[in-house]
């Protein structure tokens, strides 16, 4: 049994009258209020008033059902979310996978294949898709809204609160970055890709794991003008001693730096490029798939290495 079934199960109240009790059973509260909260006390197994998030309602979440769902969100947030049928009762992990500007949930998914790739792993796959005609994240405006996508995902699913990751590209990494400082005690760690933010002046409350892959050539997100600086702010951060190599090959370095209580900041750089004369070595490393991020002709694939490092670093 998963970590996440030995805490109290929340019931989820969706929009159109409907509650899903802790073991992701529908509960009909339709037009009545003194319902909802007695099945959200039922959850808890609590008496009336007696939890202190009894009767919380989400803007939007997913289902306590296995397969496939869309989900449409405040401030014109949309998701998939992927839930395979293992986790439906409770237990699995939990990876936000958050896409780049330009891009969507679906094209974030066609670069990682997040939602075939971790599900046999034991994780609920959450990728949020930014509004816009052309769509973006700014710079944190909707991060409220993919954080409380993920508290309802927890909550409708009896997510193990010890495996809840974020990663993400470009504007995707940026978003892992500032949920990680905003939200550190609930999340076990993150795998941003080429982008920065958050440490310099704003650290995270706790420790966590981090894996921070960047490539050399990127016109979009600088190697020098954000990378090295990014990096230089983690290892500033905590008490990281000397660096070890864990992998190289012809284009690319692989370390780990660990603090005194274990928690690793591992950064993979690369020398890889897309082909595109804008975006150059602005990329996910991973198969040759023509992918308009791909990089060409990469050593690894990142999605892979993502898994791995959440697979090894649950929240202690």
């Amino acid at each position: 049994m998963g970590r996440g079934r030995s805490i109290l199960a929340l019931a989820l109240l969706v929009p159109g009258g409907c509650a899903f009790d802790g073991g992701g059973q529908p509960v009909d509260v339709a037009g009545d209020p003194d319902a909802a909260e007695g099945a959200v006390d039922a959850a808890l197994g609590a008496p009336d008033g007696a939890a202190p998030d009894a009767g919380r309602t989400f803007a939007c979440g997913p289902a306590a059902t296995a397969g496939h769902q869309e989900l449409d969100c405040p401030e014109g947030v949309g998701a998939d979310v992927e839930v395979p049928a293992a986790c439906v009762a409770g237990g699995c992990g939990l990876i936000v996978d958050v896409h780049g500007y330009t891009m969507t949930g679906d094209q974030q998914d066609a670069h990682t294949r997040m939602r075939a790739l971790a599900p046999p792993r034991g994780y609920v796959v959450v990728q949020p898709s930014a509004p816009g005609t052309i769509p973006s994240w700014g710079t944190g405006e909707h991060d409220d809204v993919v954080w409380e996508l993920t508290e309802a995902t927890i909550a409708a699913l009896d997510i193990d609160p010890d495996r809840v990751h974020f990663t993400g590209f470009s504007q995707g990494g940026m978003m892992s970055f500032r949920q990680l400082c905003a939200h550190a005690d609930r999340i076990a760690s993150i795998a941003p890709h080429a982008g920065g933010g958050c440490f310099a002046g704003t650290a995270p409350s706790v420790e966590r794991p981090i894996l921070y892959v960047h490539g050399h050539n990127d016109t979009i997100v600088s190697w020098s003008a954000v990378a090295v600086p990014q990096r230089e702010s983690i290892l500033a951060t905590w008490d990281f001693g000397d660096p070890t190599t864990i992998g190289d090959g012809n284009n690319y370095l692989a370390r780990r730096w660990e603090t005194s209580s274990g928690t690793v900041f591992e950064m993979v750089e690369h020398d890889y490029t897309t082909g595109d004369v804008i975006l150059l070595g602005h990329c996910l490393p991973g198969p040759d798939d023509n992918g308009t991020f791909r990089c060409d002709a990469a050593e690894f694939d990142s999605t892979e290495l993502v898994l791995d490092f959440f697979d090894a670093h649950p929240r202690p």
